[in-house]
């Protein structure tokens, strides 16, 4: 049974990205908005009571002064952990690296993150497990993303202005291999049957997600019209595999227009 919200609530996105008395990993893929989503998120759960720690499997710049209470730069495993079980409540981030000339830090393998969640060092940890250069829509390249396996949920981001638009080679990341899968030529519209093909491809925007996590995907910004929710909730009904399907802007504080949840313990 699928349960539209129209519109949700905050925690009910928070609900779905964490389970209450458990170390629960969020890793956020695709392109169009995951640092401002992973930010919400963490200040969101922070307001619940929960420890929060932001971490990622790739590149990323380090987080605002004050959007974090402590941001740990350890490579070592042993000393992280520690540093972390340590360290005060609230928002906290760790990092592998950093490179000040960048400002950008480096993450942690898959198997790191997994040894955090094993640790308990957070009630949640937020994962950033893709790069999209600032684009709006993207297909994974051939090493991407970097979804740790023991990941409980992830969320898919796309931009919310591309869809329904003729296609942007610019704003789209990885533009040969986007064209080439969803068979898609620039100018052409970005309707339900490019996003048919790349909720359906095992190379599309799902790639490499663990059989046992859950699916989110977030339309982030743009136009919500009725031809795009028109198309977001027959995309709902035709992939059985997404378990919840998020329309907002997420650098609002109240972001969500409407959401669809896939209700599996009803069907």
């Amino acid at each position: 049974m699928i349960q539209l919200l129209s519109p949700p609530e905050n925690f009910d996105f928070v609900k779905v990205c964490s389970k209450l008395g458990s170390s629960t990993v969020v890793s956020l893929i695709g392109a169009g908005g995951k640092t401002s989503t992973l930010f919400w998120l963490a200040h969101e759960m922070e307001s619940c009571g929960m420890r929060v720690l932001v971490s990622t499997t790739t590149h990323m710049y380090l987080p605002d002064q004050g959007a974090v209470v402590k941001c740990i730069i350890e490579a070592d495993l042993v000393r992280g952990v520690a540093a972390l079980q340590s360290a005060d409540g609230g928002i906290l981030a760790c990092f592998a690296g950093f490179d000040q000339q960048t400002g950008k830090v480096t993450g942690y393998s898959a198997h790191v993150i997994e040894e955090f969640k094993n640790a308990s060092v957070a009630d949640v940890i937020l994962v950033e497990a893709d790069g999209a250069r600032h684009c709006a829509l993207k297909v994974p390249g051939e090493h991407e993303p970097c979804i740790p396996g023991c990941s409980d949920v992830v969320i898919a981001v796309s931009g919310g202005d591309s869809l329904m638009r003729p296609a942007d080679p610019e704003r789209i990341h990885r533009w040969p291999l986007f064209s080439a899968l969803a068979g898609v030529e620039a100018g052409e519209v970005l309707g339900p049957r490019v996003f048919d093909c790349l909720l359906s491809h095992p190379l599309g925007i799902f790639k490499n997600v663990p059989a046992h996590a859950e699916r989110h995907w977030l339309v982030n910004g743009g136009h919500h019209d009725e031809a795009l929710i028109g198309m977001l909730q027959s995309l709902m009904h035709m992939h059985g595999e997404l378990d919840g399907l998020w329309l907002g802007n997420m650098r609002r504080q109240e972001p969500f227009t409407m959401a669809w949840l896939r209700r599996r313990d009803k069907e």
